[in-house]
């Protein structure tokens, strides 16, 4: 297929290649239960064009595959279903169907020829000769997870969108002067010198009043909002605790590396450039100026007029290499120039760049990788087996406390619960940590009150079953209530506003660079931060302060409070720094290709889903059912 590619031919053999292979009906037992299934069948339809069942599962498989490698793990339907991939994976195979249902509206069919094409007119996939680069291809397919076939068919779509939208957003241009005016904003610097006032420093304001403490609690009443709080019990199959406790004897290790023994060997690889030459006496020739110093590699190449680029054959294998030169570049020892060799068609000097001999690598290095696999393989057979005894317990009427005990796990508490991950002010401690995790959030938030969840799989492997036994309304939090919160947050107040006080006196005398002179005298610290933008400022830095000090001229003196409200700044803004002339064009450059890039992206998603809109679409929940349930069975053993 990359052959045929790399040469621009079309033939039979392509087109067979290029087709999806068809199954008809097949018959499965899942579970004990007998359905048919088939690979035409429509999950959803553009029109008159069908989004077919092979379609859908090669596209969802293809997104499984790369999560699951992405994260190192398999990933589960389950977690696929949870997080709307299976949504978004069919939501773009209706797109693609009625762009096709468009096209053939209009008369356009898109040929292989152009599918062809559209993979070598693109950058990433030429050699710098303009020619077909097949391991930029190869590489790319890897990293995709499709078949060549697959490649060739979604460039075939991709070139069918392009004609539609393309006519569309190709004329968009950038508002002139816009990038411009960016590129000086984001690259504008300053730098700046500051002294700090903490809490402690300033004056004890007492305890306050009745009169106070109502007046500041209506004043901040927003400060005293509980949220809604969820009580229950909670049963998590901890994955890491079932590695932990899977870890495999010594003799599991030793027999299971013997029986891998061939995964554990490094192959012999060199790394190499290869220079052709027409014969051996021409190579020979070429071979005695580089070794008598007269010329270097790289000059013989260019004399030869050769792009090192296709010189290099990178890291290769004995098996990577013909016959005729595999003996000699797996003869050096060390990075050098062999001598010329004859091949069955010119001859060639091979330059070795470095030299891996390969070997076996021993038991002791690989022995705690092997282990955490191993566990980690019986763990995530565990996982399901006791998850299932969760749920046949709860199904015969096994309270949960029962229940964790007859498995052996903790059984968890739930108590007070918000929305923002918090628990009753003055609890003891925190949520445990699992209940943190968005998953886990998620399942308690979604409980109703006194329901118990369905067992979820958990995005590590884990399980988790919630029982939420009652809710508690949120609400305004009466005075009474929150009073030992509302006298220390006045007095916070208090003390931030005699710090800010002072600051704001020592300010007004700091004016011509004095704030040096000025944290002599007060015996403080004067902070010099390095040069910044707006994009990397200091993190004690107020959203106001901030804007103060890029609107400000060198020499301005301000009053900072932290975010956190612990500290009180007096800060000088002591220099704008002019970045070279040359970085701000660049960056205007840049930001002007950014601006017209997403500015033609919005205007072909709209036009996108004006297409999608004008043609009648529908799914069929019950062919993705079915859909699933097969995947469900071809993957048993680990899905």
């Amino acid at each position: 297929m990359l052959e045929l590619l790399r040469k621009g031919v079309k033939t039979w053999v392509a087109k067979a290649l290029l087709g999806l292979l068809i199954l008809s009906f097949a018959v499965w037992g899942i579970g004990g239960e007998i359905f048919s299934f088939s690979f035409r069948t429509a999950v959803a339809r553009a029109g008159d064009t069908k989004v077919t069942a092979e379609r859908f599962v090669n596209a969802y498989t293809q997104e499984q595959n790369r999560l699951s490698q992405q994260r190192g793990e398999a990933v589960s339907h389950s977690v696929m279903r949870d997080l709307g991939i299976d949504q978004r994976v069919l939501q773009r195979l209706l797109r693609e169907a009625a762009f096709n249902e468009e096209l053939t509206s209009m008369g356009v069919r898109i040929g292989d020829e152009a599918a062809y094409d559209a993979i070598r007119q693109q950058p990433e996939f030429q050699n710098e000769d303009g020619s077909l680069s097949i391991r930029a291809v190869q590489y790319t397919l890897g990293q995709l997870g499709i078949t060549e076939a697959e490649f060739i068919d979604l460039n075939r779509n991709l070139v069918g969108q392009n004609l539609l939208t393309g006519p569309a957003v190709a004329p968009t241009r950038s508002p002139p002067g816009f990038a411009a005016r960016m590129a000086a904003f984001q690259t504008e610097t300053k730098r700046i010198a500051s002294i700090s006032f903490e809490l402690e420093e300033a004056a004890n304001p007492g305890a306050p009043n009745d009169s106070q403490i109502a007046e500041f609690y209506e004043a901040n009443k927003d400060r005293y909002v509980e949220p809604e709080r969820r009580w229950g019990e909670f049963i998590h199959v901890d994955f890491e605790a079932l590695v932990a406790a899977s870890q495999p004897s010594e003799d599991v290790i030793a027999q299971t590396y013997e029986a891998e023994r061939q995964a554990y060997e490094i192959p012999a690889t060199r790394t190499i450039d290869q220079m052709p030459f027409p014969d051996l006496a021409m190579a020979e020739a070429a071979l005695a100026r580089l070794r008598s110093g007269e010329i270097d590699f790289e000059g013989l190449a260019a004399e030869e007029g050769h792009d090192m680029a296709n010189l290099d054959l990178g890291v290769v294998g004995r098996e990577d290499v013909p016959p005729a030169t595999a003996d000699a570049i797996f003869s050096a020892t060390e990075p050098g120039i062999l001598d010329a060799i004859d091949l069955p068609i010119g001859a060639a000097i091979v330059r070795v760049r470095s030299v891996t001999e390969g070997g076996e690598i021993p038991l002791e290095q690989v022995r705690t990788a092997l282990a955490d696999r191993l566990a980690r393989e019986e763990a995530y057979s565990k996982a399901p087996t006791i998850a299932n005894q969760l749920d046949d317990l709860r199904a015969s009427g096994t309270s949960m406390a029962d229940t964790a005990a007859q498995v052996g796990l903790p059984l968890g508490k739930i108590e007070g619960f918000g929305a923002d991950g918090s628990l009753p002010h003055g609890a003891p401690a925190g949520p445990p940590e699992v209940l943190l995790r968005s998953e886990a959030r998620r399942e308690v938030l979604d409980a109703l009150d006194g329901e118990e969840r369905s067992i979820i799989e958990l995005q590590d492997g884990g399980f988790l079953l919630v029982h939420i036994e009652r809710i508690e309304e949120g609400g305004q939090q009466e005075m009474g209530d929150v009073i030992e919160r509302v006298v220390a947050d006045w007095t916070r107040a208090q003390r931030l506003a005699d710090l800010t006080v002072r600051a704001e006196k020592t300010a007004a005398l700091a004016t011509d660079g004095t704030l040096a002179a000025i944290a002599l005298a007060l015996g403080k610290e004067l902070a010099t931060p390095d040069p910044f933008t707006r994009a990397d400022a200091p993190v004690d830095l107020s959203r106001e302060a901030l804007d103060r000090v890029f609107t400000s001229e060198t020499g301005t003196a301000l009053v900072n409070v932290t975010p956190d409200e612990t500290i009180v700044q007096v800060i000088e803004v002591t220099a704008s720094v002019d970045l070279p002339p040359e970085i701000t064009v660049e960056t205007a450059e840049q930001l002007d290709i950014v601006l017209e890039q997403s500015i033609r992206l919005d205007e072909a998603e709209l036009l996108s889903r004006a297409i999608v809109a004008s043609h009648e679409t529908g799914t069929d929940p019950a062919a993705l059912d079915e859909v699933f349930t097969y995947l469900g069975g071809q993957n048993r053993g680990g899905y």
